[in-house]
């Protein structure tokens, strides 16, 4: 990343050489951009700042989750034989009632014995 060449102080600190003939710049008008661009460096700088305060907050709240999850999936990793077929989800109808029916268990324990045994399972 390129280095910033003048600070704050710098530009405001600056005294421009004046030719003897031809008169130059007006000073009031290069001293007014000037203060300026003082003005616009006070902004960027603390806008760097609070970025910067901002990645770090972020970085450590990253880290902080990232060692929660590896805490969390070491925890509570369990020895698999064999990999488990994923199982499909049925799609869940709006219930009506608060007991389940004789076609929701079926599906249920048909769902449980594809992620137990696989899709190859015969009865």
């Amino acid at each position: 990343m390129a280095q910033v060449k003048y600070t704050q102080k710098d530009i405001y600190d600056r005294v421009f050489k004046t030719k003897r003939m031809g008169g130059g710049y007006d000073p009031e008008d290069v001293d007014d951009f000037l203060d300026g661009i003082i003005a616009d460096y006070g902004v960027f700088t603390k806008r760097i700042k609070e970025l910067q305060e901002q990645v770090g907050q972020l970085q450590t709240a990253l880290q902080a989750a990232q060692d929660e999850l590896a805490h969390t999936s070491t925890a509570t990793e369990a020895p698999v034989q064999q990999p488990v077929a994923p199982v499909e989800e049925t799609p869940v109808a709006p219930k009506q009632e608060e007991t389940p029916t004789n076609l929701d268990l079926i599906k249920r324990v048909a769902n449980l014995e594809r992620a137990v045994f696989g899709t190859d399972h015969q009865a």
